[in-house]
């Protein structure tokens, strides 16, 4: 039984890295949320030793299966950010810690406060955004979230993701019609988050899928988003406390790769750290817009060399961009694989994604695929 659970897994392995190779993309795993003592981070500095972004991503170096870390600190000085030349600095850390091929250092920003906005992750723009006299690079009123999505949105090589979106969070994306501004900006909403005050380090902390309903009603509401899972951490952990990653699909690894990976909505949340998935229509991976055709050829194959990491279930989900109604299961499969041919009608349109459970309880959602006929 074992042996052929082993020739299965090693066939479908050999599948999806075909399927990866003929993307050209690889599968890079790590996390963009989390902090040093350049904001209100690295809380137990004094026993890790462990303070500024340059030796956080020393640390991180070491995590399993983490390719890739962001470090987003708060842009104001309630939440730590005492000056922006930090911010700079943290940016000249990120770039001399990057080794291309082997780790990526991602230095960005967490702006905004909880009450009347919400936390949005920001990357690729090497100044601070802010509000504060003395502590901003970029100008921006504190609660004027239309102003902040349209400065990224005309930045080039940037993207925005959305951290532990509450309910009441962003009135602007969720309460409102939809803006085309701000789909222009914000690439992921994270479906879970933290502990974000844990100091464990064996990679045991799983935290539900809180903020999933956040970013399906965004689907729902014809955002192009993706789905993100995030650590949050304040003590030293830097991919040590949990398994969960954000897994993306980049030719190479490198910041410029990473960067247009997450802006392409290439890229999945999952809770398991090593899982590989190729999810495609039409032989179009995961963040495509599939245009004219009435004939979609749904693909999905999910490997582990993990052999004991078995799959439950993988459900296809779909729905309608601009109708506000949650996506339904179309089909779903309880092997590593699913096939599946769906007839799109001329003017219609939907988007597609997985929601993949292993038999361990752990969790995958991808990032839709979209088609209009």
């Amino acid at each position: 039984m074992r042996v052929t659970r082993y020739i299965v897994c090693t066939i479908l392995a050999i599948l999806v890295g075909q399927l990866n190779a003929q993307e050209n993309y690889n599968i890079y795993f790590g996390n963009i949320h989390s902090h040093t003592s350049y904001s209100d981070g690295s809380k137990d500095s004094l026993k890790s030793k462990v303070k500024t972004p340059a030796q956080a991503y020393a640390y991180a170096k070491k995590s399993e299966h983490l390719d890739f870390l962001g470090i987003s600190e708060h842009n104001h000085k309630q939440a730590g950010m005492k000056s922006k030349a930090n911010y700079a600095l943290g940016i000249r850390q990120a770039k001399k810690a990057t080794e291309n091929g082997k780790f990526v250092a991602l230095y960005g920003m967490e702006y905004g406060v909880i009450k009347n906005g919400g936390h949005v992750l920001i990357y690729g723009i090497d100044q601070l955004i802010g509000w504060e006299d003395g502590n901003y690079d970029i100008y921006n009123p504190q609660f004027d979230y239309t102003a902040l999505f349209q400065t990224i949105s005309s930045s080039p090589n940037s993207f925005a993701t959305l951290a532990h979106p509450e309910p009441d969070h962003f009135n602007e994306l969720r309460n409102k019609p939809y803006s085309l501004v701000a789909d222009q900006a914000i690439s992921g909403v994270s479906i879970t988050t933290g502990q974000f005050n844990s100091k464990l380090t064996d990679y045991s902390v799983k935290r539900p899928l809180a903020f999933y309903s956040y970013y399906t009603k965004l689907l729902s509401k014809g955002y192009i988003v993706g789905p993100t899972m995030d650590h949050d951490n304040h003590n030293t952990t830097f991919g040590r406390h949990t398994a969960s990653r954000t897994a993306v699909l980049a030719k190479s690894l490198t910041e410029a790769d990473i960067i247009e990976a997450y802006r392409a909505n290439r890229f999945y949340a999952t809770q398991d750290w090593n899982s590989k998935v190729s999810f495609t229509i039409n032989d179009q991976p995961m963040g495509s817009y599939v245009k004219k055709s009435s004939s979609l050829n749904i693909q999905a194959l999910v490997s582990d060399e993990d052999t004991d990491d078995e799959i439950k279930s993988i459900d296809l989900m779909y729905g309608v961009p601009g109708s506000e109604l949650a996506p339904k299961k179309l089909t779903s499969s309880n092997e590593e694989m699913l096939n599946y041919k769906f007839n799109l009608e001329t003017g219609k349109a939907f988007y597609f994604f997985l929601k993949i459970t292993q038999k361990d309880g752990d969790q995958i959602i991808t990032s839709p695929i979209w088609a209009i006929n």
